[in-house]
């Protein structure tokens, strides 16, 4: 990563007088005539690492996108309340069904269907690289390599670049439209590609739409004055628009949802209604101190880093504060929904210590201002480090891998007919269908569920023993495992105190179609 890094924010070299190894390590800094692709590579090293790595950060990265495109390819599929009443679209599960079929085509019994789609999306992940490194070159090339290198490693930057997450994705897409838009003399085809890229991150996400408007509006400002108007640009923003929201509709209306009546829905259900409230809802300043949990000390360096760098993208810093300032208006708060917010900060930070150091250059000179640039890589690269490290990141971008090994046990045992869920073990803990082998059916028995004997749910199960031949549950804080009669421990995870274990029986499945007990079945009757 260090032999990338340029100190320099002028044409001129650093003095050859001063024969010390500090200037040795400026000149090799110094030396990459071509830095993005060398930017780029680093990038795709690591999120290769990250998609690559087992798990799965909430649920709705398999059950509102993994699942319904396996559903698209395959007809078999978990189908949560989300998509029984209609609030999403069928455009992201489309895309991922691509790279998703791949996987099942060349690893049908392996992890590949699992690990394609994150490649993937670590590989739109890719745009934001550029994006930082387009902007920032404006200002210095040391500037465009320091935010570079900071999309490139920042630690939460890497983690959502794989996960199969709306938030991310349109992140992707709306962070590119800041560098696309606020070229000098924007061209034909980088208005065409911001229109289609705003689109898309509205439609993967509408709660970002605001943030899209916000950001053409002020990077484009000039342009709306009745005097500068310019009709060409707005026309090829809407024509480039236009391209995804046609394919959106074909999209829909081939999977029997009216077009963009699931927006309307999303608020009816969501804002009106309120139902994501019984996920949890938390103060409107909630975000700001998860930032402050997260980012701890760091939030100095990146104060100061925004105070200089916001002028390099005004737009990206008004995409950041309506996306904050939105969500903190909704009770029910994750983490990962204002990934465009702290994705965005992190740049407009680097884009600012990287001024400095050009502030540096021309006040003191360049040896003074080389230190300071290996300096301010460094402490980049110790904050992404030790960040993720802390008390509260990992709390926010933990992996679920229990149920993803869990899972992919069960995918590799041919002799698996029917799995069985027992509580504690959850869906929400676990894959779903697209991460098992064809044709095996889930049952899951909840305290809860009206259909459970006598509110018992491994008395029912017992009672439902042909349908499946595998039990999933959880043990731990000091309870004993005991397997039903007829079955042995075959498999667990471990993980704190918890012990997420597989139940096995010999044999094979019977009358799994006839089951109320069916995960589909159950979950419409409970709601989830």
């Amino acid at each position: 990563m260090v032999a990338m890094i340029s100190p320099r924010s002028g044409p001129m070299d650093i003095e050859p007088r001063h024969n010390t190894a500090m200037q040795i390590v400026a000149r090799a800094l110094a030396g990459c005539s071509h830095p993005l692709p060398w930017l780029m590579l680093l990038a795709i090293i690591l999120r290769a690492w990250a998609a690559l790595t087992p798990g799965f950060h909430h649920p709705d990265a398999i059950y509102q996108y993994l699942e319904p495109a396996h559903r698209l390819l395959t007809g078999e599929g978990v189908i949560t309340w989300e998509w029984r009443v209609g609030i999403r679209s069928w455009l992201l599960p489309a895309l991922l069904a691509a790279p998703l079929f791949v996987g099942e085509t060349l690893d049908p019994h392996g992890q590949l269907p699992m690990i394609l789609p994150r490649l993937a999306t670590a590989a739109a992940s890719l745009g934001i690289v550029w994006a930082a490194w387009d902007i920032g070159r404006r200002q210095s090339r040391t500037t465009g390599i320091l935010a570079g290198v900071v999309a490139a490693t920042w630690f939460e930057l890497i983690f959502f670049s794989a996960e199969t997450l709306a938030e991310p994705l349109a992140a992707a897409a709306l962070i590119p439209v800041a560098a696309l838009t606020s070229a000098p003399r924007p061209n034909t085809a980088r208005i065409i590609l911001a229109g289609a890229l705003v689109a898309f991150a509205a439609l993967a996400r509408p709660h970002y739409a605001p943030a899209g408007a916000a950001m053409l509006l002020v990077s484009w400002w000039p342009s709306l004055r009745l005097t500068h108007f310019d009709w060409r640009r707005w026309v090829l923003l809407a024509i480039g628009a236009s391209s995804v929201a046609v394919a959106s509709i074909v999209v829909d209306a081939s999977n029997g949802l009216t077009p963009f009546a699931w927006i309307l829905e999303n608020f009816q259900q969501n804002v009106v209604h309120n139902v994501s409230a019984r996920y949890g809802t938390f103060p409107f300043l909630s975000y700001i101190a998860w930032f402050m949990e997260v980012w701890r000390w760091w939030l100095i360096p990146v104060i100061v880093g925004v105070l200089f760098g916001w002028r390099q993208s005004p737009g990206l810093l008004a995409a950041a504060t309506i996306t904050l300032l939105l969500h903190s208006l909704i009770p029910h708060k994750e983490y990962r929904f204002v990934f465009l917010s702290f994705a965005a900060i992190t740049l407009l930070a680097a884009f600012g210590w990287g001024e400095l150091i050009g502030l540096a250059r021309a006040r003191f000179g360049a040896v003074i201002a080389g230190r300071l640039a290996i300096g301010v890589f460094g402490m980049w690269a110790c904050a992404s480090i030790v960040l993720a490290q802390g008390t509260m990141a990992p709390g926010q971008l933990k992996p679920n891998t229990d149920g993803w090994n869990t899972f992919a046990h069960l995918r590799a045992d041919p002799s698996v007919c029917g799995v069985a869920l027992i509580q504690p073990a959850s869906f929400a803990n676990l894959p779903g269908a697209v991460a098992l082998s064809l044709n095996t059916p889930i049952s899951m028995f909840w305290t809860g569920d009206p259909a459970s004997y006598q509110n018992r749910p491994w008395a029912t199960a017992a009672r439902w023993n042909a349908t499946f031949n595998r039990i999933v549950t959880i043990y731990g804080y000091g309870n004993a495992m005991r397997a039903p009669p007829g079955y042995v421990v075959e498999h667990c995870e471990q993980q704190w105190m918890n012990r997420m274990c597989i139940l096995a029986r010999p044999g094979s499945c019977s009358r799994s179609d006839a089951s109320p007990f069916l995960i589909n079945r159950v979950m419409a009757r409970t709601g989830f």
